[in-house]
């Protein structure tokens, strides 16, 4: 999967669990928790949710709170060493 398509993917998730109009998260450096577009119990689902992209798991330890911050945030945390991603960036 290709960096856009997992840019959509995240945005899609998030605004489907919050609820919230595609205009609250229109740009991948607008704030997420910030704005209160996930709550921390939807987080535990939201990591799921990026282990199934990724086809591996995420090891929960080394997450740090403000690879919540934004879409860019959790593709750099979470997709930067993904082979595809990386390709698409080239």
């Amino acid at each position: 999967m290709d960096e856009k398509k997992i840019r959509e993917e995240l945005r899609i998730w998030i605004l489907e669990r919050s609820g919230a109009t595609p205009d609250r998260l229109a740009r991948d450096d607008q704030p997420i928790l910030d704005e209160g577009l996930l709550t921390s119990l939807d987080v535990v689902e939201f990591i799921l949710f990026i282990e199934s992209l990724r086809d591996e798991e995420v090891d929960i330890e080394a997450i740090e709170p403000e690879v919540f911050n934004s879409i860019d945030t959790l593709v750099e945390a979470f997709f930067a060493d993904s082979p595809t991603a990386c390709e698409a960036r080239s």
